[in-house]
């Protein structure tokens, strides 16, 4: 079943790499997205020892590794479709690892990284398989190490279901994406069980945040900045749980 799975989403991303970036970060919007999400994940970097080692779990067409590139962080990338990772390569000008590999079994040995990263991954998969992918996360992830990942947010995506269809219908000609949604508590909760400790959840975006930013690109990003915690995390369109392994 993981491995049906496993190559329809290696088909599909190969057919969608060339349009992938653009389409995710060309836009106002995509460009808000990219600085919001960067913003709270380099933060999320800099409490982390210096030279710690990071493993990017489906590492896509770079948008996050090349973070780490600039930052001069030791890396370690990998995706299943190697089309993706081409553009990564590029994006990091030669710097880190790249390894094609299948989440659900990654190729490294146990407890090897310092921190472990996965955005806009997560959303792909069912419940139990999302436990599953943490569970192989972890596995490779070092004792009191920091793991990072990202989720759809389920309150947003039915609170703001009009603005979030018009969105995909202008934008994608569809109705909505594939995508399973989270809620927070649960998801929070669900790393717990998981032996995490110091679970914390971090809100990003929300695609009503392109209305201010026709006006103003900065005036959109304190926006957006607002909904990293409090009330208006339930609005954003993601959030981001981190936590550090117990055992």
């Amino acid at each position: 079943m993981t491995q049906n799975l496993s190559g329809r989403f290696k088909q599909f991303y190969t057919e969608e790499s060339k349009r992938y970036h653009a389409s995710r970060y060309g836009t106002r919007y995509g460009d808000l997205f990219h600085r919001l999400h960067l913003h709270v994940i380099e933060e999320l970097l800099d409490r982390l020892p210096r030279q710690s080692r990071i493993l990017e779990v489906a590492c896509g067409t770079g948008h996050v590794t090349s973070l780490l590139a600039g930052k001069g962080i030791p890396f370690v990338a990998c995706d299943l479709t190697p089309a993706m990772m081409v553009q990564s390569r590029q994006r990091c000008n030669g710097k880190g690892a790249f390894v094609e590999a299948d989440a659900f079994c990654l190729p490294f040995p146990d407890s090897v990284f310092e921190g472990v990263l996965s955005t806009r991954f997560l959303h792909l998969f069912a419940h139990p398989e999302q436990q599953r992918l943490l569970t192989e996360m972890l596995r490779v992830l070092k004792k009191d190490g920091l793991l990072i990942v990202d989720f759809d947010n389920a309150f947003s995506r039915w609170f703001l279901s009009v603005p979030y269809a018009a969105y995909n219908i202008i934008r994608y000609r569809r109705l909505a994406p594939y995508a399973i949604y989270n809620s927070i508590r649960p998801t929070e909760k669900m790393f717990r069980e998981l032996g995490l400790s110091e679970v914390k959840s971090i809100g990003i975006g929300g695609t009503h945040l392109i209305l201010p930013a026709w006006f103003s690109g900065r005036l959109a990003f304190a926006l957006g900045l607002s909904h990293r915690s409090g009330p208006l995390r339930l609005f954003a369109e993601q959030f981001v749980v981190t936590g550090a392994k117990k055992l």
